[in-house]
């Protein structure tokens, strides 16, 4: 396994502690909430819904999610408190959220590889046999079954910032602490070895999302794209400017293209351009994380073309 990286429901029961984000307005979560129910409401006909990336629930209202749903599975490469809050809920939430941690969407953890990668790292591996290694390895995953047993189980498929979270920053925060036994045209090597991986990693991550889709289902995804830092704090107000829907959208992606975080720019637009045009649905808004910054976020629904 990776390291670790440094109320609006009925079936909420009275006395709820957990919040859901229900009663916001103009919130990360209220944008979030609107992208999925706007997708809830062109399915013909909801059955299952998947969560890939819930975290400790703070993005997805999973108990209003449960309503429109026979079952919604919710998954995470790590742990959460999503049992915990099960169990002690019981009722209807018990019986239609089900809860699944520890979940390799990569395929890595099949491969070993970042006890494999940790051990090169330790034992002073040259930088060529590094990248040989990390390239090798975008092809050794694909040939790992992935949620075999769940493939087109599901109306309704929602990622909720995964694209970004993959793989790049735990192999980078890796790396970071041998950087000094290497050169810098090695780093450089060892640099564009782990954004080959990366790369693969993302589009493969959206060929499992539509893989899990039920014939007719929708796939709906978000991620933060652009840290509006001091420099990048412009973009909002010129985007506020723009009047028509035509000119925000035309002005966004080439902020994105721009300033846009890689991972999250490959990941979308490898999705987009994976999406019917017709029903697809593109929003976007600002996001202020708890961690004190901000950023441009996007979202998508849509089904396979």
């Amino acid at each position: 396994m990776r390291p670790p990286f440094p109320g609006r429901s009925m079936i909420e029961p009275e006395g709820e502690t957990l919040d859901w984000g229900g009663k916001e307005f103009g919130t990360h979560r209220y944008h979030v909430r609107r992208l999925v129910d706007e997708s809830i409401r062109l399915l013909g006909r909801p059955e299952k819904a998947v969560v890939l990336g819930a975290g400790n629930h703070g993005e997805v209202d999973l108990p209003a999610l449960a309503v429109h749903f026979g079952q919604v599975t919710v998954m995470d490469s790590e742990d959460n408190m999503l049992q915990e809050w099960l169990e002690s809920t019981g009722g209807l939430a018990l019986s239609r959220l089900k809860s699944l941690t520890r979940v390799d969407y990569t395929g890595l953890d099949q491969i070993s590889f970042y006890e494999t990668y940790e051990e090169m790292l330790e034992n002073g591996a040259p930088a060529a046999e590094l990248a040989g290694y990390l390239r090798d390895c975008a092809f050794q995953v694909r040939r790992q079954e992935r949620l075999l047993h769940l493939k087109k189980s599901f109306s309704l498929v929602v990622s909720s910032g995964v694209h970004t979270q993959l793989f790049y920053l735990y192999a980078l925060t890796q790396f970071h602490g041998y950087m000094e036994r290497y050169s810098a045209s090695d780093i450089r090597q060892v640099m564009e070895a782990l954004v080959y991986l990366r790369n693969g990693l993302v589009t493969d991550y959206n060929q499992l999302l539509l893989a899990l889709l039920k014939p007719e289902g929708r796939v709906v995804a978000w991620t933060e794209m652009v840290l509006l830092d001091e420099a990048k704090k412009g973009i909002v107000d010129e985007l506020y400017m723009l009047q028509s829907e035509q000119e925000r959208t035309s002005y966004l992606f080439e902020v994105f293209g721009k300033y846009g975080l890689e991972a999250a720019v490959l990941g979308m637009k490898d999705l987009h351009d994976k999406l019917r045009s017709e029903q697809l649905l593109f929003h976007s808004w600002v996001w202020h994380t708890e961690t004190g910054r901000t950023y441009l976020a996007a979202g998508l629904s849509g089904r396979p073309s």
